[in-house]
């Protein structure tokens, strides 16, 4: 059962709504005084202008101070009167005779509002930390909710793309996300696209692709930059004309789709090796965020640790992030940024005692940073060319599957579930690493 308030004095308008309300189950209650108490209201609230002309910014700005969530539908016989009231104060004005006309559109409109307004303020509370760079990213992404033109989100591994596409995505009720480091060459197009029944060997029944799946909605497209060239020219083509062409299919299909693409690599660069087509990118590239590494904002990961502490504590266990903990996690170049730190923090509540955390029950994993020569911040701060710069990560990369692979005695497999992928994902990259690995 949905709740609404009225406010508004005793007269045919007033009783017309309740009728109409109580009709089709909602819960509703009515006053019709303002007395200047502040409390917590529903979320949707009904006012009626007429009934409270002394009172109307004083009691308006007040509901909008202790409610700012609250949608508001203010109404009057005649409006006209009231245009001195700030429209800040109020997301919809009605005449009576619209609102008997349009009363349950203009609340189902309101509840829609709502809704999207509680799934944005959630999807945004993940995006942590106070550093400069976090205020402006969560800036970007607001505006970026308005529009719906691609976008093109680029940061290391770890650092949160995902979580920022969620959010840029909560005005659509379909949200489909597309691992494309995890789909072999040849399957692109039919996951993409769809097929028809009989388009090709094994194609015994239709599927739809899916662009089709999201359509209303938005997609992901994750790790872009392992797209295969052949697939991006599809992709171009989806983007430039909205439709697609499921593989043995005669005629396309129009799509409405708002395109969300992200890449741990730096596009530009795998534009200039020919690896990534140009006018892809430029049509990706519309809305561009940049996420940068956790190293680069560590005032953040003091919220981010309290973050994870209060997701992952069991139920009545209190934990407190000593100053000397703190120190240490400050003190670390986090080469797995966001995602590593959150390894972190879950590991040492699953064996810590309730209580501070001490530095000693942060386990964290030096072997990589000890190296130098392929550390986050040792690599960036050398003067290497590009290319020697993308040899060693690509050789970092070899070294860190190949012995997690050994770790797991062969298995892939198991490596990829210590390592939280697919295991089609990371025969994929090991294929594109060249490193030979045995089916387990």
């Amino acid at each position: 059962m949905s709740s609404v308030v009225l406010f508004s004095k005793e007269n045919a308008t007033s009783s017309f709504i309740q009728d109409v309300l109580s009709s089709v189950n909602y819960d509703l209650e009515t006053y019709t005084q303002w007395n200047g108490e502040r409390k917590r209201l529903s979320p949707i609230l009904v006012w009626d202008l007429d009934s409270f002309t002394q009172c109307n910014v004083e009691a308006l700005t007040a509901i909008r101070l202790e409610n700012p969530d609250t949608m508001i539908l203010v109404y009057a016989r005649d409006p006209e009167e009231f245009i001195s009231i700030p429209n800040n104060l109020y997301d919809i004005i009605l005449s009576e005779d619209s609102l008997k006309l349009h009363l349950m559109s203009k609340i189902l409109r309101l509840k829609d509002i709502y809704s999207a307004k509680m799934i944005f303020r959630e999807r945004m509370s993940h995006l942590v930390g106070k550093s400069a760079s976090m205020t402006a990213l969560r800036k970007t992404v607001e505006r970026t909710i308005l529009h719906t033109g691609p976008v093109l989100i680029q940061g290391e591994t770890g650092v949160g793309k995902d979580l920022v596409a969620r959010a840029i995505a909560c005005m659509y009720e379909r949200f489909v996300t597309v691992n494309c480091s995890a789909i072999p060459d040849n399957l692109f197009e039919s996951e993409l696209f769809g097929h028809t029944r009989g388009a090709f060997t094994g194609a015994q029944n239709e599927r739809i692709g899916l662009f089709e799946e999201a359509n209303g909605g938005a997609i992901f497209l994750d790790e872009i930059g392992d797209m295969p060239l052949h697939a991006q020219v599809k992709l171009l083509r989806v983007i430039q004309n909205h439709e697609i062409r499921p593989i043995g299919a005669n005629k396309t299909r129009h799509v409405d789709v708002r395109i969300i693409a992200a890449s741990n690599r730096d596009l530009k660069e795998e534009v200039k090796e020919k690896r990534f087509r140009e006018d892809l990118y430029y049509r990706l590239n519309v809305i561009p965020i940049q996420i940068k590494p956790l190293r680069e904002r560590k005032e953040d990961i003091e919220d981010l640790s309290n973050y994870f502490i209060h997701q992952y504590a069991p139920q009545g266990e209190n934990f407190v992030l000593s100053p000397e903990a703190l120190e240490k996690l400050q003190n670390h170049n986090w080469p797995g940024n966001i995602r590593e730190l959150e390894n972190v923090i879950q590991r040492a509540l699953c064996f810590a005692n309730p209580g501070f955390l001490k530095p000693e029950d942060l386990q964290i994993d030096e072997e990589f940073v000890s190296k130098g020569s392929t550390g986050g911040v040792a690599l960036a701060e050398s003067n290497l060319p590009y290319e020697d710069f993308r040899d060693l990560q690509l050789e970092q990369e070899r070294e860190f599957l190949t012995r997690t692979i050994e770790k797991c005695d062969g298995s892939v497999s198991l490596a990829a579930k210590h390592l939280k992928m697919l295991r089609t994902a990371l025969y994929n990259r090991l294929n594109r690493l060249g490193i030979k690995a045995g089916g387990k």
